[in-house]
C-alpha cells in the first residue's frame, strides 16, 4: 500500500521511496491505465512459475496419467488467475531524459491496482506538472 510519505518533491527532485529523479530530467508525467497486454509478461511469469515445471515432467501428453493432465490444467488455471488478480491497473509514468545513448524514455515510477492509490498518483502528477512543466 502506497503512502502520501512514499512521494516528496523537493528543490531540485522528485523522490519515490528510495529512488530520486532530478527534476530538470523530467519531460512530461502520466497516468497511464495498463491493460492486460501491459502485464503480459507478469502473467506469463506467473503461469510459468505455477504449472512450468510439471508442464516439461510430461514428455508426451498423450501417454501421461489423467490425474497428471489434471493436476498441469488445475496448476496451469491457478496460475492464470493469481497472475490476473496481481495485475497492475494504473502506473505513474514520467518520461525522463536519461544522460546516455538510451535520451527520452517513459518510466514507470510506481503501479497500483487500488482507486484510493489512483488519486494519490493523480496528486502527484498535478505537483510535478506544477513544478517542471
Amino acid at each position: 500500500m502506497l503512502k502520501e510519505t512514499d512521494f516528496a518533491i523537493t528543490g531540485d527532485e522528485f523522490r519515490f521511496k528510495k529512488d530520486s529523479y532530478p527534476i530538470k530530467k523530467i519531460q512530461d508525467v502520466r497516468i497511464k491505465h495498463l491493460s492486460i497486454i501491459d502485464n503480459l509478461g507478469q502473467i506469463i511469469f506467473w503461469v510459468a512459475l505455477f504449472s512450468g515445471a510439471l508442464w516439461l515432467a510430461i514428455p508426451n501428453i498423450e501417454t501421461a496419467p489423467l490425474w497428471w493432465k489434471i493436476l498441469v490444467v488445475c496448476m496451469t488455471v491457478t496460475g492464470l488467475i493469481f497472475a490476473l488478480f496481481r495485475c497492475a491497473k494504473f502506473a505513474l509514468q514520467i518520461e525522463f531524459w536519461h544522460i546516455d545513448e538510451t535520451g527520452l524514455q517513459w518510466i514507470n515510477v510506481a503501479k497500483s491496482n487500488s482507486k484510493k492509490e489512483l488519486a494519490l498518483f493523480e496528486k502527484q502528477v498535478k505537483e510535478l506538472k506544477a513544478k517542471c512543466i
